[in-house]
Formats: C-alpha cells, sequence, structure tokens
C-alpha cells in the first residue's frame, strides 16, 4: 500500500488544525468555571443546601451541552442563547444570597442565526468572573442581543470593581485570556465580518459585537 507524499502533508496540517482548535477551545472553557462550580458544590452540600441537587443537574447538562457544541463549527443564536441563560441560572445558585441585577433582552428573528460556538457565552462568563462576583452584592449587567437583516448585534456593559480594589488584589479586567481566544476565533470563522469592540470606561466595562451575513 503507497501513500503519496501530498497525503501525508495534508493529514498533517489536518491534525495541526485540530490541535489549534482544541487549544482554542481550552482556552474559552476556561477552567476556572469548573473548578469554581466544584468549589461552589463542596459549599453547598456543606450548608446541606436544598440546591445542591439541582445545582450538580444544572452543571452536568450544561457541561454536556458547552461541549457538544463547542464540537460544531457553528451553532445557532437561539444554542448560543440558551447556553447563556443556563449559565446564568447556575450563577445565581452559585452567588447564594449575594445579589446582582440583570436585565437580559433579546430581539429579532434569532432562528435564522449562525455563529462561531461560545463566542457570547465567553462574554457572559467573563462578566461574572470580573465583575459581577467581585461587587459584593452590588454588581449588575446588562445584555442585549439583536438578529436583525442579516446582522447580529450583541452589547453587555457590567460593573467592575475600582482600580484601587484590584490594586489589593484582583486581577483586571482584560487579564483573562476568554476574549483573546474569543478574537482568534472570529478572525478564523467571521474574517472580514465582524467588528469588536471591548474596554472599560471608570467602573463599567463594555462590549460591543457585530456580525454580519451569518445565516
Amino acid at each position: 500500500m503507497f501513500i503519496h507524499q501530498n497525503d501525508i502533508t495534508l493529514r498533517q496540517e489536518q491534525k495541526a488544525g485540530s490541535l489549534r482548535d482544541l487549544e482554542l477551545f481550552k482556552m474559552l472553557l476556561q477552567p476556572h468555571f469548573l473548578f469554581n462550580s466544584l468549589n461552589n458544590l463542596y459549599a453547598l452540600s456543606v450548608k446541606k443546601s436544598d440546591q445542591t441537587t439541582e445545582a450538580i443537574a444544572g452543571l452536568s447538562d450544561l457541561l454536556v451541552k458547552v461541549v457538544t457544541c463547542s464540537r460544531q463549527e457553528f451553532i445557532s443564536l437561539d444554542r448560543e442563547i440558551g447556553l447563556i441563560k443556563d449559565y446564568i441560572s447556575l450563577e445565581r445558585i452559585w452567588l447564594g444570597e449575594t445579589t446582582f441585577f440583570l436585565d437580559l433582552q433579546v430581539t429579532g428573528l434569532t432562528s435564522g442565526v449562525q455563529l462561531p460556538p461560545l463566542v457570547l457565552y465567553t462574554f457572559v462568563e467573563n462578566c461574572f468572573k470580573h465583575g459581577i462576583r467581585k461587587c459584593n452584592g452590588d454588581g449588575w449587567l446588562t445584555i442585549r442581543i439583536e438578529a436583525k437583516e442579516g446582522e447580529l448585534r450583541f452589547q453587555s456593559r457590567n460593573l467592575v470593581p475600582s482600580r484601587e480594589d484590584e490594586a489589593c488584589g484582583g486581577r483586571s479586567h482584560n487579564s483573562g485570556l476568554g476574549i483573546m481566544a474569543v478574537q482568534e476565533l472570529l478572525d478564523k470563522k467571521c474574517t472580514g465580518k465582524y467588528e469588536l469592540k471591548t474596554g472599560r470606561k471608570g467602573n463599567t466595562y463594555a462590549v460591543d459585537l457585530q456580525i454580519t451575513c451569518i445565516s
């Protein structure tokens, strides 16, 4: 049996591409979420909380969905929104008595829109990791998702700790790998079809993403 050199090269390139995609997914599925979830599960079990069983089931279900979606090149916007809502439900359990304000609005025909998996999800996860979890019950988060005429618009705003609080041991909202991974994924899957702006102004962190012609 003979194998042409071009076939070997192609397989090597495909393998390298798969490894790059795997590394990218590892960045998107940040380990802190799983570690934090396990710690929170332990805390709930110690308190013998009635929500322990619900939390275990919720985490298991979310991880299955995230892994399944990550294996696809694109997923529906409806599916991505479902991941976000499931994640927020878990955060409400994890945070317990810690309160936060959430304003989530979805408009337009979301069923026909496709996007790379975990893009919006990662931005929302960052809002909790770098914002709500560090704001001692004063956190807030607004999310706007709009699908209109072949265009997807995502906007999030959330409270982040003051610079002084970060200097006392907190990490900068910009220091995580999530946004870098999302931008690399968009560069690969949506070349020339997206615009992403992120930044902090005072104690507010903003994300604005626009993707066109993904349907």
